[in-house]
């Protein structure tokens, strides 16, 4: 159902992060920087955007069946989008091919994954949302509908604990020292993150506050048995000095 929907990247073509080149030194052989724990986001941006306006549609029926919740001029529907017979089969096929990418991506084994939840939203395209993570999911996803010019941005914040303990300041913002992202987005952009990434909706600028800013979010889980080593429950990751050292020791 989905051979006419099609991204124009895809994951192996997205080129990485900047990173500080490997240079020689006076007093070292070599010195270079590696990136570790890095957090995934998958931006993907649709050829053709007419399933959007499909999926519009059935978000106008939705408001018109009263078939979700307003709030302050914002609506919502229930979280059940997914099921059989809801008329999202489309969107559906789409999201499990996609976030099954971005799980091979990220080498998760697994028997199956599948679709916990999915929601629309039509609000205000000034409209703030608060930071969150979405428990009980492995990948969290939106695919963004309708965006009025200078609408709320996605904002990411830096999961990392202990990051912010001491702020500098920087002469040049980059992807080594950030602790905001923000993505403004596009009709037709499809985002993907792990689940535990906090993210929300930055207050937007729009003039024309009668514009509507519309987007359908879900949650995907993977259906398996986990296998994990107890002593490897942090999915080490080894330089090769340190593997080989471990597994002398481990004989």
């Amino acid at each position: 159902m989905t051979e006419d929907v099609q991204f124009t990247t895809k994951m192996e073509d997205t080129p990485a992060p900047s990173q500080p080149p490997s240079v020689e030194h006076e007093t070292f052989s070599q010195i270079g920087i590696m990136p570790l724990f890095a957090t995934p986001l998958v931006v993907a941006k649709l050829k053709d955007t007419s399933i959007c306006d499909r999926l519009e549609a059935k978000i106008r029926k939705e408001m018109e069946a009263s078939a979700g919740r307003f709030e302050a001029g914002n609506f919502t529907t229930d979280d059940q989008l997914h099921t059989a017979g809801r008329g999202y089969e489309e969107f559906c096929d789409l999201v499990i091919q996609e976030s099954g990418n971005f799980l091979d991506f990220l080498r998760v084994k697994r028997d199956d994954h599948y679709i916990t939840t999915m929601w629309a939203n039509v609000t205000n395209p000034n409209h703030r949302h608060p930071v969150h993570i979405h428990p009980n999911s492995l990948i969290s996803g939106i695919l963004y509908i309708k965006t009025p010019e200078r609408c709320g941005s996605l904002a990411i914040t830096d999961p990392r604990p202990g990051a912010r303990v001491l702020e500098p300041s920087y002469y040049e913002m980059t992807e080594w020292n950030s602790g905001l992202f923000r993505y403004n987005p596009k009709k037709g952009d499809l985002l993907m993150w792990p689940s535990w990434l906090y993210h929300g909706v930055d207050r937007g600028f729009c003039e024309d506050e009668n514009e509507e800013r519309i987007a359908i979010a879900f949650n995907v889980m993977m259906l398996g048995k986990i296998e994990t080593r107890s002593e490897e429950h942090t999915s080490e990751l080894q330089s090769r000095l340190h593997l080989v050292c471990r597994l002398l020791l481990e004989k």
